[in-house]
């Protein structure tokens, strides 16, 4: 006999009436789509505000007991700290919903099936390039080419702009076709994460030229672009949420339990 699901926190879970389940029952979890974007605002916010105070307090208050670690741990410029590891798994997340997406519109065999395809491709990549800080190895390779600086100081923005373009021109017709609320929260989602990673990064090129890297103004440009990125990826979850629970209702994810010895 199937346990019955019961609403637990941000997902559904099976009864604990059966905390052993026989072999032949399925455990069926799903996610609660609007608590979950509550808990990604809430973590961006006080990641976004825990990273501002951290490097404020480097400046301009006296050294106390762990305050280098703790600005080293939420600096939302840094590499492989609570800020890039939280955009990396948004990233992830966001690639998940739309190759779950992907994989029902070619059961479907959809019209567009590989395009969703293909955005989960990229949001893959994009989430281990921000794990692991890929574009940032481009500008030096970049300024030996083309010689950039003040706007275009962050020499990465060039290939990459190209390739935004890029996509944007492939989506198009991708774009046309999706259902107007869908459409409009794709976009908004898109003008802030990529405002933020390019338009703030272009400004902060600008501000590093005349001023310099070690800059109050610049931790504040900083601060800026990182929280429309985080922003427009939890906005891009929480659309693709709405599309799934508007267009594919049925939708569940399950684990099956397979008790059986494996073959020799």
């Amino acid at each position: 006999m199937q346990s019955t699901p019961q609403a637990e926190g941000l997902i559904t879970a099976a009864s604990r009436s059966h905390p052993l389940p026989t072999p032949d029952q399925q455990l069926t979890l799903q996610l609660n789509g609007r608590r979950l974007v509550r808990t990604l605002l809430g973590t961006a916010a006080v990641l976004i505000v825990v990273g501002f105070l951290g490097e404020f307090s480097t400046r301009f208050l006296p050294d106390f007991f762990g305050r280098d670690l703790l600005a080293s741990l939420t600096y939302l410029g840094g590499e492989t700290n609570l800020p890039a590891t939280f955009s990396a798994l948004l990233l992830l997340g966001a690639a998940a919903l739309l190759g779950t997406i992907a994989r029902i519109k070619w059961a479907l065999q959809d019209s567009q099936r590989r395009v969703w395809t293909g955005l989960a491709f990229l949001f893959g990549v994009l989430a281990l390039d921000e794990a692991a800080g890929l574009h940032e190895r481009l500008i030096v390779p970049v300024q030996k080419v083309i010689k950039t600086d003040g706007v275009l100081h962050y020499a990465w923005v060039v290939p990459y702009g190209a390739l935004t373009i890029l996509v944007l021109l492939a989506c198009l017709r991708f774009l046309r076709h999706l259902p107007a609320r869908t459409r409009a929260g794709m976009l908004l989602a898109g003008v802030l994460y990529v405002g933020g990673a390019f338009g703030f990064e272009l400004i902060e090129g600008y501000v590093k030229t005349l001023y310099g890297r070690h800059t109050f103004l610049m931790e504040g440009l900083i601060t800026v672009k990182e929280s429309l990125e985080m922003f427009g990826v939890i906005l891009l979850i929480a659309t693709l949420f709405a599309y799934i629970r508007e267009y594919l209702p049925g939708l569940r994810v399950q684990v099956g339990l397979n008790t059986e010895a494996p073959r020799a």
